[in-house]
């Protein structure tokens, strides 16, 4: 078996959930002497793709350059896909390129699509190539149903399959459970993930500190991530909540995630829209008890109000806090929450997501599996609108050729 990925983000920054998974999806097939290949494209943030690397994927990052139009990107990805063997083609992540390829590739390839986000990001190219699709796959209860009834596939050609995680272990969870938290100390909150406004919400961190400062809750705020509003967060936190014990650990690897978790009571996530967010998932697999947005993808599929974390009304600050105030006085419920987090990490461990993938993989690819949906339909086949440009071809060649040498100047100075 040949599955080959395509996600054009990995080598460009914040990446999440959606780009991390692969690690773990990769080494498991490679493990059963599948090959696998995962195609980008040349960028400054590599930590992503050398993991791919270590895991047992072949890297395809030269099929294009910056000046190739969106169009043209998709006729080197299709003729080296049609050339390589491919059993099962995947577009995980690319706004172009990964679904203009679609209808140039060979009738006998499966092909598969993946929403890792509640956006129409996702749902939209969907919309316009679902015909090429022979299983759409969603990562959460919402996108597996928004993508049944907004983007056009019949419920036999979707799945849902969630991330994997690989939660603590029945004796690892006693022993962190062992070193009880007194009511005196501190309430360890902790984030994990992109430090963006857009879709986080991270500037509502400055609000909810400055909030449990006023209602005398002792706490401390752990931000792990990075991205392009932390200066703007770290200046606010100086400017309205000076004496806020907030600790910025900027990105940190695997391990040390975990080691963070570990050390943490409560996983907060304030975002606007989710996918199904793998720092949850990890958080609630560490024994954090969650306090999150209540999002209609995502972190209202993993959290149940009131019985393993709380979920609150986004933008909603003061509730936020008054969850935070209950948690950091009640040691009960704070353990009660977090036994219940846990045994719903559980759940979702990376073997069953693995087994899950393995399963539609197989599906789609044995012999008299039918794909008349791919018949019949116009060729060539229109772009969809977000690749259409009502300036002429030489035009558009010019800006890219503008484009290209900016990133040369650009890479010369990193």
């Amino acid at each position: 078996m040949h599955v080959v990925f395509v996600d054009t983000t990995l080598t460009t920054a914040p990446t999440g959930g959606g780009q991390t998974f692969l690690i773990s999806l990769v080494q498991a097939l490679t493990q059963r002497n599948w090959r696998v290949s995962v195609v980008t494209q040349t960028g400054r943030y590599r930590a992503i793709q050398q993991a791919l690397a270590i895991a047992g994927a072949e890297i395809i990052e030269d099929l294009w350059d910056v000046i190739h139009l969106p169009e043209e990107r998709a006729e080197r990805l299709a003729r080296w896909v049609n050339s390589s063997g491919a059993s099962v083609y995947v577009v995980s992540i690319s706004p172009d390129a990964g679904w203009l390829a679609l209808p140039l590739l060979a009738p006998s390839i499966a092909t598969v699509s993946i929403a890792h986000n509640d956006v129409w990001a996702f749902y939209g190219p969907l919309t316009h190539y679902h015909p090429f699709i022979d299983c759409a796959i969603g990562v959460s209860e919402e996108t597996h149903r928004r993508i049944i009834a907004e983007s056009g596939v019949p419920a036999e050609r979707a799945r849902q399959i969630p991330y994997g995680i690989d939660p603590l272990s029945s004796k690892e969870i006693a022993s962190r459970f062992s070193s009880a938290r007194r009511e005196s100390d501190p309430l360890r909150v902790g984030y994990v993930g992109r430090l963006e406004q857009a879709q986080k919400r991270i500037m509502d961190f400055v609000p909810l500190a400055c909030e449990l400062e006023r209602r005398g809750v002792e706490f401390e705020l752990h931000l792990v991530g990075d991205g392009s509003d932390r200066a703007r967060l770290e200046q606010e936190f100086k400017r309205q909540a000076p004496n806020a014990p907030v600790k910025f650990w900027g990105w940190l690897s695997p391990g040390e995630v975990r080691k963070r978790l570990s050390e943490l009571d409560v996983f907060l996530l304030m975002s606007d829209c989710e996918g199904l967010p793998v720092a949850l998932l990890e958080a609630m697999g560490h024994g954090l008890a969650p306090v999150v947005s209540r999002t209609a993808s995502g972190n209202a599929q993993l959290v149940r109000d009131g019985e393993n974390g709380f979920l609150v009304e986004v933008g909603d600050v003061v509730t936020f806090a008054k969850r935070l105030e209950a948690l950091a006085h009640d040691e009960l419920l704070l353990r009660s929450l977090m036994t219940g987090a846990w045994k719903t990490g559980c759940d979702y461990s990376t073997e069953r997501m693995v087994e899950r993938y393995i399963t539609c993989f197989g599906e789609i690819t044995v012999s008299g599996f039918s794909r008349e949906h791919r018949d019949a339909l116009p060729v060539p086949y229109p772009l969809m609108a977000s690749c259409t440009s009502p300036y002429p071809i030489w035009m558009r060649k010019m800006k890219r050729r503008v484009i290209s040498a900016l990133n040369k100047i650009r890479t010369a100075s990193w």
